[in-house]
């Protein structure tokens, strides 16, 4: 059995080819996020768990609920100023 480094193991993956590293790179991301319990990510990429998600949401709810809401001119209006 060979000696397991990161270079070693960067030098197999790069033997495969793009359609197997792609292939191996999804199996890795799935391991990953279900291992993590990551099921959704923020608009700047950053990995939720279940909870974190389901606290956004709720949170979300409670400040429609209270009129806190931005029409769809001002998201708009927002977004031009990106």
């Amino acid at each position: 059995m060979k000696h397991l480094t990161v270079d070693s193991i960067y030098n197999d993956i790069m033997l495969l080819s793009n359609v197997d590293r792609q292939n191996l790179y999804v199996r890795m991301q799935k391991y990953l996020y279900e291992k993590d319990g990551i099921v959704a990510f923020t608009t700047s990429g950053n990995p939720l768990s279940k909870k974190q998600y389901v606290e956004k949401i709720e949170k979300a709810v409670t400040e429609a609920g209270r009129g806190e809401l931005v029409t769809d001119d001002e998201l708009h209006k927002e977004v031009e100023t990106w």
